[in-house]
């Protein structure tokens, strides 16, 4: 099954003041999604909380319209926004009918470019997030998932982890100067899908293409990255939860850069192992030993170094016995090719599920998404279908023995005492 990668192909226009705005047209949509990225995502901020407070909060009173107003108007015409904080970008999305599009569009405007981020909004907004921090605390999967990026990161930004101390040490100056640094039109992407019209896009020029906007801020800000030769690798870490009903497990390493030749050969050995429902994890696992409702592998495609990492949550007793079945299932495949059965089995799958992701215009817009991001192009899927239908069973037992090795893994398990 090949897929037509042309459908991936944004159209690519810019505004006067040279904002990249990716446009996938659909004209039998009656919506229209229109999302603003910024490099802006914990890794540039220079105080813990600042860039999920600063993307969580933008709209909620602009240098117009209080938080209550901006929020009433958005609803008044049906629309709603998303935001996505992460580790190298803030997002936020908009969804709207096509016919609203023009008063959303200035209400864009207000939440982009006006946000004054009021005092009473950042104390609700952290009070909510402090309590939201001592729940997740109690989960498993929560301090499992913090200690494997302290573990591995470090003291770089990717490694940063919340303190019940950060929630009174976030002030509104600091919002203020993330966003008025970052949340500028030279750190800005545009991704605008469905069914908007010339009009529309003539109004998004007119909001956000002014040469006023592009002189603001100071865009980026460039932090040390280590090498992958500087990750000591084969360190472990356990957090003890004496209350805990369940184990979080994970295993993980940086990975190859996303362009390197060895990525996509690297993925359809991870999809193997455990990247689809068919997996090798899961059939032992969860199917034949019964010690988790699912485990996966995957990776993480950090912007500057990627990550790949099994994680699951398992039965409290079984933690020792699940990270021996890991090794168990790593070892088989570094000593044994793949029968050619169960490649066509992860062929189909894998194909399957690449189509499913793509079942309209806004899922074309998000997977595109990724590439832009990552500065890759339609290249990247077209180079790992090839490296998917090409490659042999020796090739994966190969990849297998390259990269999976035991000394590379950092692992951290959370919850229940472990029983080894």
């Amino acid at each position: 099954m090949k897929f037509d990668y042309s459908k991936l192909e944004p159209e690519i226009r810019h505004l006067p003041n040279g904002i990249p705005v990716y446009c996938f047209a659909d004209s039998s949509l009656e919506l229209v999604r229109l999302e603003f990225i910024f490099e802006a995502g914990s890794f540039f901020q220079q105080k813990k909380l600042q860039a999920a407070a600063c993307c969580s909060l933008t709209g909620t009173g602009t240098q117009n319209l209080s938080a209550r107003e901006w929020s009433e108007k958005l609803d008044y015409y049906g629309a709603y926004i998303e935001r996505y904080p992460d580790k190298d970008q803030a997002t936020m999305v908009f969804y709207c009918l096509s016919r609203y599009l023009d008063e959303i569009i200035p209400l864009c405007e207000e939440a982009v470019k006006r946000s004054v981020f009021p005092q009473e909004e950042l104390e609700t907004y952290l009070r909510k997030q402090h309590r939201k921090f001592l729940v997740n605390r109690q989960k498993v999967s929560e301090v499992s998932r913090n200690a494997f990026y302290s573990l591995m990161f470090g003291s770089h930004p990717y490694g940063q982890t919340v303190a019940e101390e950060d929630f009174s040490a976030l002030k509104r100056e600091d919002l203020l100067a993330y966003y008025q640094r970052l949340y500028v039109a030279r750190n800005c992407k545009i991704v605008l899908a469905g069914g908007y019209t010339e009009k529309h896009f003539a109004l998004l020029e007119s909001c956000f293409g002014g040469k006023d906007w592009a002189e603001s801020g100071s865009g980026g800000l460039s932090l040390p990255m280590p090498e992958l030769s500087d990750f000591a690798g084969g360190q472990r870490v356990d957090k003890p939860m004496e209350d805990a009903l369940q184990a979080s497990v994970r295993i993980g390493m940086p990975l190859c850069p996303l362009d390197d030749p060895d990525f996509a050969a690297f993925k359809v050995t991870d999809y193997v192992l455990g990247g689809y429902f068919g997996s090798r994890l899961m059939r032992n696992i969860r199917e034949e030993k019964g010690y988790t409702y699912g485990i996966s592998s995957y990776i993480v495609p950090l912007r500057q170094v990627p990550v790949w990492m099994i994680s699951s949550e398992v039965k409290a007793d079984c933690t020792g016995k699940v990270l021996e079945e890991i090794e168990k299932e790593i070892t088989a495949l570094q000593k044994k090719p793949i029968r050619d059965a169960e490649l066509d089995i992860v062929r189909q799958s894998f194909m399957g599920e690449f189509v499913r992701e793509l079942d309209g215009t806004f899922d074309l817009a998000e997977r595109m998404k990724f590439f832009i991001l990552c500065g890759l192009g339609t290249d990247f899927y077209r180079r790992n279908e090839e490296v998917f239908f090409s490659i042999t069973p020796e090739e994966i037992r190969q990849m297998a023995r390259r990269y999976l090795t035991p000394d590379k893994f950092y692992t951290v398990t959370a919850g229940a005492k472990n029983q080894e």
